[in-house]
């Protein structure tokens, strides 16, 4: 019974650590979605408003 088993034992070496997996998924999610979002902003900038001349006030007519 115990031959059995022989196949499903764990390789020797280091343990996975699932927070340190989480950690680095999470700042990787943050860069990708934070370089995006900058990435869009870049390629949409359009010109600015055109500011409205001045002109007579409506006072003064």
């Amino acid at each position: 019974m115990m031959d059995a088993l022989n196949g499903f034992q764990r390789l020797p070496g280091r343990r996975p650590r699932p927070v340190t997996q989480g950690l680095v998924a999470m700042i990787a999610a943050v860069l990708i979605l934070g370089c995006g979002l900058l990435a869009g902003r870049l390629f949409a900038n359009e010109a600015p408003a055109p500011v409205p001349s001045p002109g007579p006030s409506r006072s003064a007519a």
